[in-house]
């Protein structure tokens, strides 16, 4: 028991030595929670809201992230994926009132089946995969308002309410991640090209001065130990990082600012430029590693 608690305390403290910022962004999120708790708090204040104060606490928990523009990204998804579908099923209850008693539960159940497969078909085109979470939102949200409402008028009451949270949860979202001790995604991405820069002038390095090293039996000694360092190395390189593709995309919604004003999404142009000029270096590798060479 002794050496398990052992082990979890250095777990917590090495994740906090890895990068502190990680300790700052659950502070963060305390904090967020404990502001957006007041609405069950301040009765007085928020008397009208009732039970739906608990969409503000799930929007806080689903929208804050690490960066400022991955909350900027998932606060504006939710937003509109939810004022898109109350409006649609404001629209298919119009229709399905007016249709009929037969007539309402075909209608419900038809405008149900059209949008739930529609969404879902749509979740897999690649140029919708940055909007998955407004869409995902905007099927729950549809199919919620227009199942619940058949038997439920007063369904679209607690609707506006939630919106009414909602908002408040994505305003609160948005002051603790862009106004205090906020983090860039644009800068996280520009230190990751950086690094990924470094370290092709490394091998680059490290190729040249195997190629015209004289002493064969120092070179021999330490092969074994640098060519793990050198294969973790390459590998960093030539792998394409779905990391960076997002970093990409928060950045292109955060606010210009700083020095960091620049155009995001040229920077995957240069992770690709890195990864070619990285194969070259990597077949170099390979035919001074190979044990016949051509002279």
């Amino acid at each position: 028991m002794k050496k398990m608690m052992v082990v979890i305390k250095d777990e917590i403290l090495n994740t906090g030595k890895e990068d502190p910022r990680r300790m700052v962004h659950s502070l963060k999120v305390g904090l967020a929670l404990t502001l957006a708790s007041l609405l069950f708090l301040l009765n007085p204040v928020f008397h009208d809201i009732g039970s739906n104060s608990v969409w503000a606490l799930q929007t806080v928990i689903v929208v804050l992230e690490f960066t400022a523009g991955a909350t900027l990204c998932k606060g504006v998804n939710r937003g509109i994926g939810t004022l898109s579908a109350i409006s649609l099923a404001f629209i298919v209850q119009i229709i399905t009132h007016h249709s009929g008693r037969l007539g309402s539960p075909v209608c419900m159940g038809i405008s149900i089946f059209v949008i739930g497969a529609s969404t879902t078909y749509a979740r897999f085109i690649s140029s919708l995969k940055n909007y998955d979470h407004g869409v995902t939102v905007f099927l729950l949200t549809f199919n919620s308002l227009v199942a619940s409402g058949y038997h439920d008028r007063t369904v679209w009451k607690s609707m506006f309410q939630r919106i009414y949270t909602i908002g408040i949860g994505c305003v609160i979202c948005l002051i603790v991640s862009v106004f205090i001790l906020p983090y860039w995604s644009g800068e996280d991405l520009q230190n990751s090209i950086i690094k990924k820069f470094e370290v092709l002038a490394e091998l680059v390095q490290a190729e040249i001065e195997k190629y015209f090293q004289e002493n064969k039996d120092k070179e021999e000694d330490n092969k074994s130990s640098d060519d793990s360092s050198i294969e973790k190395k390459y590998q960093e390189i030539l792998e394409c990082s779905s990391k960076d593709e997002s970093l990409a995309t928060y950045a292109s919604w955060e606010p210009r600012h700083s020095r960091y004003c620049y155009p995001w999404q040229q920077y995957m142009q240069l992770e690709s430029v890195i990864q070619h000029f990285g194969h070259n270096v990597f077949a170099i590798h390979g035919c001074l590693e190979s044990q016949i060479q051509v002279m």
